[in-house]
């Protein structure tokens, strides 16, 4: 049979389906709601993944929020609120739900969120519930430790096993608990110490009469059920480990990380550190609740305006000065400008090396140097090129050389406030991305001032002769 003709090259090519992101989705649901459309918006949710949901979920207002979780299922609203923040699940569910979703969600989520409510809510709550056996030791711990991050899904073996019994157990246990988690064992001792690990894959090649101790690797890395979500996820990049035992005081296992985990903390970690670090509250979302948004925004307003004010009076100590040479005052936005970028620039490096574990408390002075040093070489150069235009738009030398000079020294004092802001923090047990960056901006400018109207003071009659 003759074959077909091949397709020509001038046809268009088919292209994916771009499936919307959960931002037009909430818009649309929002919309059709306000329609009084309640059941298609509800019916759309539901046939969305479980993250997507989430991420609806924390769109919505209050108002359509409630009017959604009546129309979906228990279980359905257990999936999705997995995938949001322990603050958004306590927003988003009605009190009377609170006790029965907190039944259903992964014990961890629950004491997350449990954590996040006010003393007397959380304790009603608990008492309502009917896994608070399985949930109210959780909450001994942190919100950020490795408990946090623990399933209770993972297999552990004696190690005195054979690969068949183990192969057995692990078929046992897969139809009770799903396959989905089995890529890895956990070996233990008579006294539940954990003493190896060994992969599926090393026991479906191993001999069946072979004991698991002659396959399995003894290089064991754990973590104690409080260290922070940060470390442990340090501990699995560095040493490229999918799942990590977590283990206590007496060195036994009790739960395990996975990778997938891990991924979320980076994520929130790195949101977390770049909302902190401009005054943002890490649950605000562009499109979330208008009030939310001003609760989270306005108190760092608040204190960046009395910095701003602070700036401001080093101003008024030089108004002899200003008023001499009116000039003077073009170019304190440029002074206070350069310098707030150059020390954003130095702050965002340092915040970042702090959270991913690169900077010692030894590599300080080495670190301070080079931003210095940085700082004094940045300011040469735009301390040249703004004297040169100083000097070409105002024709005075004098007022050139100020500006200059305020600009590299400025530039210096950006580098080093960019650091000692952060491990000043950091030493005083406080999250280094706290808002950092007013810290910064206000030494730049309160120190740029002094330095620029200090110069220009000294150098008044030069300037104005």
């Amino acid at each position: 049979a003759p074959m077909d003709d091949p397709p020509s090259q001038d046809q268009p090519k088919p292209t994916p389906l771009e499936r919307p992101n959960s931002a037009q989705l909430s818009g649309v649901i929002n919309m059709l709601m306000e329609e009084g459309l309640y059941d298609e918006p509800a019916i759309r949710f539901s046939r969305l993944l479980p993250r997507d949901q989430a991420d609806i979920l924390s769109f919505l207002s209050s108002e359509h929020l409630a009017a959604l979780i009546d129309r979906i299922s228990l279980e359905a609203l257990a999936e999705a609120t997995e995938g949001l923040d322990a603050s958004d699940v306590r927003l988003a569910m009605p009190n009377g739900m609170l006790a029965d979703l907190l039944d259903v969600i992964s014990p961890h989520v629950a004491a997350d969120v449990l954590r996040a409510l006010p003393q007397d809510v959380a304790d009603s709550a608990l008492e309502s519930m009917e896994a608070a056996a399985e949930v109210a030791p959780l909450m001994a711990y942190e919100d950020d430790g490795a408990v946090g991050l623990m399933t209770p899904e993972f297999i552990a073996i004696h190690e005195t096993v054979t690969v068949s019994q183990a192969m057995s157990f692990i078929r046992t246990w897969a139809e009770e608990y799903g396959a989905a988690n089995i890529s890895q064992v956990f070996l233990v001792d008579n006294d539940g110490v954990v003493t190896g690990t060994a992969s599926l894959s090393q026991l479906v090649l191993a001999r069946p009469f072979h004991d698991v101790s002659l396959i399995m690797n003894r290089d064991v890395i754990s973590v104690a059920t409080g260290t922070d979500q940060k470390e442990v996820a340090r501990i699995m990049k560095r040493h490229d480990i999918h799942r990590l035992p977590v283990v206590n005081d007496a060195n036994r296992i009790v739960d395990m990380v996975v990778i997938d985990d891990i991924i979320d903390v980076f994520e929130h970690e790195a949101t977390e550190d770049m909302f902190r670090m401009i005054g943002v509250d890490q649950g605000e979302r562009a499109l979330g609740p208008f009030w939310r948004s001003v609760r989270s925004r306005l108190p760092w307003l608040c204190v960046n305006l009395a910095t701003a004010i602070a700036a401001g009076l080093v101003i008024t100590l030089y108004q002899s000065t200003m008023i001499q040479a009116v000039a003077l005052a073009a170019f304190l936005p440029v002074i206070a400008g350069q310098g707030g970028i150059a020390g954003t620039q130095t702050l965002t490096l340092i915040v970042r090396s702090i959270a991913l574990g690169e900077l010692a408390t030894g590599n300080a002075k080495r670190l301070l140097l080079k931003e210095a040093g940085l700082g004094l070489i940045h300011g040469i150069v735009v301390g040249l090129l703004v004297a040169g235009i100083v000097f070409a738009w105002k024709g005075n030398p004098w007022l050139a050389l100020v500006v200059g000079l305020a600009m590299t020294a400025n530039m210096m004092v950006a580098g080093v406030s960019g650091v000692l802001v952060p491990l000043g923090l950091r030493a005083l047990k406080i999250d280094p991305g706290l808002a950092s960056a007013v810290a910064v901006t206000t030494a730049t400018d309160v120190i740029g001032f002094l330095i620029y109207l200090g110069l220009a003071t000294l150098m008044i009659t030069l300037i104005v002769g």
